[in-house]
């Protein structure tokens, strides 16, 4: 299969941007992506940025992935959102165990799962397996799923430490609990998941605990290329980044739309006029500037460790994490100031500046984009402590 180039890539990327800003109004009031985008997503071939090539995909460098994903949410923060949780999964399932690879994959190249880090299930051990127990909330792109991957810790013996691993399950052995009443990120439809006593083969066991110690992991016995050799949660955690990044690049072009014809209130001239609305537009043009470099470095850093077949040191792991939110509250910033700018037409729900400020403020509540936990794990480590975190 022939690697399509990067611009052919973002080229799609802007036209599935536009599909959806389109659609952003329903989206919202739907709660849930239309199923001609999730189409049009899948029909594109974005999505096979990080698959890996054995199934199809185009086993691409995580800028490029990155780039694309922040191409995407300039359209509609919630598709950028499913985008990135969905296509870094295909990078996350070239990392299992190579029967589930295939069993996920064997027959179509384009079943996704959704995911829930923490590690609330209950384990009880069973002949050649598990069963599973547990309610898992906040599963991204669930609706659009053929697999869901959960947390519990395995049993272990008296005086040893649990292992932390996550479930593959289909879609037989869940069901879907619809409570996704938010604030921001509407789309996403990141629902929860109800699992009572489910049976989990060993091979639908992905042992993470171990390989973030390690590195090593089942799958790249299939995958040996670099891409596949990445700092898990470091790798996969950047993917939430560039949807923020794309929605604050959105707001810093819709606020420059807004003020070439708006004329606030006892003022003669347009908002564009004003030194106030002039430096907010440099300022935050400029700190977008910083932030899209900050990310590609991110992600050039992450493919130099699979290159190089190496895990980061600790410091450098709580580096990431700490750029990682960094990021995402200067992204905030950005956005807050222009909303303040926008004046009061920007309350209503027709204006998109409202939208975005309530989407990129819902996108850092995630726990691998928490500032101050991220700051005291990066702080720790430059006065020569443990970080605490495994992000």
């Amino acid at each position: 299969m022939s690697v399509p180039t990067e611009e052919s890539l973002l080229n799609q990327a802007r036209r599935l941007a536009e599909m959806a800003a389109e659609r952003a109004g329903d989206i919202e009031a739907q709660r849930r992506l239309p199923g001609e985008l999730i189409q049009a997503m899948t029909e594109s071939g974005l999505l096979k940025i990080l698959q890996p090539r054995r199934y199809g995909g185009y086993e691409m460098d995580m800028g490029v992935f990155v780039r694309v994903t922040a191409e995407i949410a300039r359209g509609d923060a919630s598709t950028g959102w499913i985008f990135a949780i969905l296509g870094i999964h295909n990078w996350w399932l070239g990392y299992v165990d190579p029967r589930l690879q295939e069993e996920v994959w064997g027959e179509d190249t384009h079943r996704f799962f959704a995911d829930s880090f923490a590690p609330v299930g209950k384990v009880q051990p069973a002949s050649g397996g598990y069963r599973l127990s547990g309610r898992w909330k906040f599963l991204s792109g669930i609706e659009w799923s053929d697999y869901a991957a959960v947390a519990a810790f395995l049993p272990s013996a008296q005086g040893e430490e649990p292992e932390y691993a996550m479930f593959f399950l289909p879609q037989s052995q869940y069901r879907i609990e619809d409570e996704w009443h938010v604030v921001g990120l509407r789309g996403t439809a990141s629902n929860t998941i109800i699992v009572d006593d489910v049976f989990v083969p060993e091979y639908r066991v992905f042992q993470l605990g171990r390989i973030l110690q390690t590195g090593e992991a089942p799958g790249q016995a299939l995958n040996p290329g670099p891409l596949y050799r990445l700092p898990f949660f470091t790798a996969i955690s950047l993917a939430l980044v560039a949807p923020v990044v794309g929605a604050a690049r959105a707001a810093v072009t819709h606020f420059r739309q807004w003020i070439q014809t708006r004329v606030p209130l006892f003022k003669e001239a347009a908002q564009k006029e004003l030194g106030s609305a002039q430096m907010a537009l440099a300022e935050a043009a400029t700190t977008l500037d910083a932030l899209e470099n900050l990310m590609q470095r991110y992600a050039d850093d992450v493919m130099v460790y699979g290159r190089e077949r190496r895990l980061p040191s600790e410091e450098e792991r709580a580096r990431y994490y700490a750029w990682r939110s960094y990021m995402v509250r200067q992204a905030i910033h950005l956005v807050d100031r222009l909303f303040e700018l926008s004046g009061g037409h920007s309350i209503f729900e027709s204006h998109p500046i409202q939208r975005i400020w309530r989407d990129v403020h819902t996108a850092a509540q995630h726990v691998t984009l928490n500032f101050e936990s991220s700051m005291e794990a990066y702080g720790r480590t430059l006065v020569g402590l443990p970080s605490q975190s495994i992000l």
